[in-house]
């Protein structure tokens, strides 16, 4: 699968100290992903004592980042 940003998810990582690196494995390899409608999705993957969540728009055999964030909820997102 091909990946690619948007401008707004770069900025928000960038502001977040998440790495494409952690996106990534967070695509490949999801606990848990969930529709929202309009092939948008929601991927989330625990990551030590956290929950990296990435929500991505499906385009044909890519994923387009929407934008991503870090949680210690562990419990609301698994």
């Amino acid at each position: 699968m091909n990946i690619h940003y948007t401008l707004h998810a770069l900025e928000r990582m960038r502001q977040r100290g998440i790495e494409r690196s952690l996106v990534e494995k967070c695509l490949k390899n999801p606990d848990k992903e969930e529709g929202l409608g309009n092939d948008i999705y929601k991927c989330i993957k625990r990551i030590n004592r956290k929950v990296i969540i990435a929500i991505y728009k499906r385009a044909g055999d890519a994923a387009v980042i929407i934008t991503a964030y870090i949680s210690s909820k562990i419990n609301k997102y698994l």
